[in-house]
This record gives C-alpha cells, sequence and structure tokens, in this order.
C-alpha cells in the first residue's frame, strides 16, 4: 500500500508537459532487502508515466500491474523503442518499506545497472538521514534527481547540504588514499552516453569560471595559456594571452601537409611565449605513422577510397617536400607524444589518441586498448595535456551524446590525479569543469563550423620564484636541452 501522505502529485502535474508525457519505467521492491540483486530481480515493473499516476489515488491503493521481469525479450523491446536521451531518478519511501523508484525508459542492460546504483545512492541517503550504518530504521521520504538531493516537504535547505556534504566525504578520502590502483575496462566503454548515466552520480562534475585573460601574472606563478582546434587558423598575437606556457591540444592542422605544418611553426615563433608545448590530434595524420603505412582496401566502406586517397596525397606530399617526419619541422614547439617535459619544476605529459570516430590519425578502439595508453602516464602528473576529452567533462555532442573516454575518466580520476586536464576534440564542449581535484579544460577555440568563436583559457600553477626566474633567464638553453 502506497502512502496517500508521502503523495507527490502536485508536484508533478507541475512538471512540464513534455516531462509529465516522457515514458518512464516504474520499479517497486522491498526496501528492507539487503542483497541488491534480489530487489532488482523481485522488482515488479510499471510501463509507464501514466500507470503511475493512477497507482497512487486518493485511496491511495495500487491498482494491479503486468508483472514483467526484467530480462523479457518482449519487455526489452518495448523499453529500447522508448529511449529517452534525458534521465531522472525518482525516490518514494512509503511507511510499509516500499520504495518507489522511476527510471528511464532504456534498455534492459542498462536499466538493470541503473537501478543498482539508484538502490546503492537510496541506501547511502538513507543511512545518513536516520544515522544508521544498514539504512533499517523506517525510511524517510528523498528525492534525487539526477545525483543532486532536491527540496521537498521533507527535506529542508540544511538536510539537502548536509547530505551533500557527507556523501562527498567518502570519495574525497578514497582519492587522497588511492595509491596505485588498477584501472580496468568499463562494460559500457562503447557506449559513453550510457556509460556516463551509470557513473555520474560519483563522478561530480561543476563547472568552473575561467580566469579573465587580463589577470597579471605573478612573478610566483607559472601562466598557462590553453588552445586546441585550430585547424590551420592563423593564431593572432594580439589575441592569445601573454604567459609562460603555451599548450596546444592537438588538430592544430586541417590534415597534417607539411605547408600547414610549417605555416604552424612560423606562427608559434612569432608568440611570445617562453615555452611552446604541442601535442597531435586526429587531424594531425602526417604525424601518426601507423595511419600512413595502414593502407588495406577491402572495397566494404564508400570512405575507404577517400581514406586510401587521402593517405596516398599526405606520402606524396611528404616524399615531395623531402620530410621523413613533419614532427621536424616544429622548431619552434617542444612536441609531445606519450611523453613528459618537466618545466618549472612542473610535469607536463602529452599524448594524442582519441576513440575512433573517424579513421583518421591517433585513433583507437574503445577499452583496452586506449587504456594501454592512459597505463603509460605515470601518477602525479601537474598538467595532463590530451586531445580526447575525458567521459563527463567538455564531452557532450549537440546530439545530447557523449563522446569522452571513460577509460581516461577512471584514470585521471583514480590513479593519476593531476591538478589540471587539458584537452580539445569535441569542439560542443569548450569551457571548464571540475571534480572537485582536478580542473578539466576544453579548449578548443573553433565551433563545430570551424569558426573561432571561443577564447584561449589560462590557469596559474604556484612556484617558487627563484624557479621561475630561472627558466625563463635560460629559457633558450633548457628547450635546446629538451630538443636533444
Amino acid at each position: 500500500m502506497l502512502n496517500h501522505s508521502l503523495a507527490r502529485r502536485n508536484t508533478l502535474r507541475d512538471r512540464s508537459h513534455h516531462e509529465s508525457r516522457r515514458p518512464t519505467l516504474a520499479v517497486i521492491f522491498d526496501s528492507t532487502e539487503d542483497d541488491t540483486s534480489t530487489k532488482i530481480d523481485n522488482a515488479t515493473l510499471l510501463l509507464t508515466t501514466e500507470h503511475h499516476e493512477r497507482s497512487r489515488s486518493a485511496s491511495g491503493r495500487r491498482k494491479s500491474a503486468p508483472n514483467l521481469e526484467i530480462g523479457d525479450e518482449e519487455d526489452r523491446r518495448r523499453l529500447e523503442m522508448q529511449h529517452q536521451a534525458a534521465l531522472d531518478l525518482d525516490f518514494f519511501v512509503t511507511n510499509n518499506n516500499e520504495a518507489f523508484v522511476l527510471l528511464p525508459a532504456v534498455g534492459s542492460k542498462a536499466n538493470k545497472m541503473m537501478l543498482s546504483n539508484a538502490l546503492e545512492n537510496f541506501a547511502r541517503t538513507q543511512s545518513v538521514k536516520n544515522g544508521s550504518p544498514n539504512g533499517k530504521q523506517s525510511p524517510r521520504r528523498t528525492s534525487v534527481v539526477g545525483g543532486v538531493f532536491d527540496i521537498s516537504p521533507r527535506n529542508s535547505m540544511g538536510d539537502i547540504k548536509k547530505l551533500r556534504k557527507e556523501s562527498m566525504l567518502p570519495q574525497q578520502t578514497s582519492r587522497k588514499d588511492s595509491g596505485d590502483v588498477e584501472i580496468r575496462a568499463h562494460q559500457y566503454t562503447e557506449d559513453p552516453t550510457v556509460a556516463w548515466e551509470m557513473l555520474k552520480v560519483k563522478r561530480p562534475v561543476k563547472l568552473v569560471r575561467q580566469m579573465k585573460q587580463s589577470t597579471p601574472i605573478r612573478p610566483d606563478h607559472v601562466r598557462f595559456v590553453c588552445v586546441a582546434c585550430t585547424h590551420g587558423a592563423v593564431l593572432d598575437p594580439s589575441q592569445i594571452p601573454l604567459g609562460d606556457v603555451l599548450l596546444i591540444a592537438g588538430d592544430f592542422t586541417s590534415c597534417g601537409l607539411p605547408k600547414e605544418v610549417k605555416a604552424f611553426n612560423e606562427n608559434l615563433g612569432h608568440l611570445k611565449h617562453p615555452f611552446k608545448i604541442v601535442i597531435g590530434g586526429n587531424h594531425e595524420c602526417t604525424f601518426d605513422d601507423a595511419f600512413l603505412k595502414s593502407s588495406v582496401f577491402t572495397g566494404k566502406d564508400s570512405g575507404e577510397a577517400k581514406e586510401l586517397a587521402l593517405k596516398h596525397a599526405l606520402l606524396a606530399a611528404l616524399n615531395s617536400s623531402k620530410v621523413s617526419s613533419p614532427k621536424t619541422l616544429l622548431t619552434n614547439g617542444i612536441y609531445l607524444q606519450d611523453s613528459m617535459i618537466e618545466l618549472f619544476g612542473l610535469r607536463i605529459y602529452g599524448t594524442p589518441w582519441q576513440p575512433r570516430m573517424d579513421n583518421w590519425a591517433f585513433n583507437l578502439e574503445r577499452g583496452q586498448p586506449l587504456l594501454d595508453k592512459w597505463n603509460q602516464i605515470p601518477v602525479g602528473v601537474d598538467v595532463l595535456l590530451t586531445h580526447t576529452p575525458p567521459l563527463g567533462h567538455g564531452d557532450l555532442l549537440l546530439t545530447g551524446m557523449r563522446a569522452g573516454c571513460v577509460e581516461l575518466l577512471n584514470s585521471v580520476t583514480k590513479r593519476i590525479r593531476p591538478k589540471y586536464h587539458v584537452f580539445g576534440h569535441i569542439h560542443e564542449g569548450y569551457g571548464c569543469t571540475s571534480d572537485g581535484y582536478t580542473k578539466f579544460i576544453n579548449c578548443c577555440l573553433t565551433n563545430h563550423r570551424l569558426e573561432v568563436v571561443n577564447s584561449p583559457v589560462i590557469f596559474d600553477i604556484p612556484v617558487n620564484p627563484d624557479t621561475k626566474a630561472l627558466y625563463i633567464q635560460n629559457c633558450k638553453k633548457i628547450l635546446k636541452k629538451l630538443k636533444k
């Protein structure tokens, strides 16, 4: 029996028309059951929001509903047809220890994982609110939307702030004491959108305001200036903030032609930053030896012919320019590829790889192939420079889908733990976010139409002023030594 006193009819009625009509999956389970898998297997599924609304009538009685198991094939097909991009989790707890959960209408595998995460979050919330480690006391009503505690008649603002603070303590402690952590490929690595729905409750993302470009450069701080994805556009020195280190996170050419690299290198020479660090992206095709060497044509894909023609054109351009590797043309910058340098006592690591999207340069399959690259990154890097974003930070496409790498996210948050993670690749994801420890920076200058619409991003890291002065004074000697 659902408790009428806890009904949220008015709240549901006030929701937007679109949201109220969205197909949802309702699950009834016994909140006193300890075993999460038992709760899931014994769950009763109700297939529509309208049925949920009818079930909480004035009499408080739940009307009969189809009793469908989560693994049911027919139900799975129906749910997949009702797939929605927006995802909510709403918890309703009644006085007889039943919990009522609204889940999005997605495929059964994702549903099972989301329900598991929902139950864990529900148990943690009840434990905090009741002061009981196992949460077995009579539960109070809680509402959770997208991992954030919202206000309800039974949740005061003070309660919400306390819950937010206490729910973050275990994660912060574990990150400080993480040590050597083994990262494994995520089970939903091939579907980053679903993977993010599994992880977002435990992976906080907070928008961070950018530093003003007019902020003075201090003698006891190193100023970093970040740009990415210029695609051959000239960097106007008057539009690029001054700084100590210029970071370029890939895609500085359209396809890596030698003449493009020469023009970019000349452009770098006009910028006054003492140190300029560059990594490749998927458009630096001539920087990826494996890309140029792979020229198998099967005839199964219409794009193969274009790809093969591009490779032949690039190889011809390299031969005509008498350049074995365009990397040697970057005389005004430091090129990093799965490598690290130390400047001002700060460790900076650069890597160009990204999940396969277009069969261009530095593409690898999601999962273990990319994870093998991330495992090369040492623990304790101060600044991590990648071309691809991690999952959940600066990776949202215009379609509403996620494009980031889940293995990179787990490697950054659980093992590497850099102060700053700088990247590009997803033009729509420009901006800065934080998980409370690492600051994530998508510094794409161009939008999805390759128009330069964004500004470089800057940040400072404190250092010993004597160390900074030494590096600035001996810049040329240090660069000469680094390039050997």
